[in-house]
């Protein structure tokens, strides 16, 4: 499990797990993406992704997210 804190604006890199993630937002708002989709994950909203998915995000100052793994961490693409 990790607990994320964002004190600045920013994205995450797409990459992929050989795991699956369940990721939770506590507090302000993701942008999963998803290849050209983009979903927003807002306070008290969840997301699973299954190992394999290729995906990043973009995230607002303030965000906090707890994310479960299945195993190691991400291996950037």
């Amino acid at each position: 499990m990790a607990y994320w804190k964002c004190n600045v604006d920013g994205t995450s890199k797409v990459h992929t797990h050989d795991y699956d993630e369940y990721f939770v937002v506590i507090q302000g708002s993701y942008t999963l993406i998803l290849g050209a989709e983009k979903i927003p994950v807002r306070a008290g909203e969840e997301y699973f992704k299954p190992k394999g998915m290729a995906h990043g995000g973009e995230f607002i100052a303030g965000t906090r997210t707890i994310h479960c793994f299945g195993g190691k961490r991400a291996s950037r693409a």
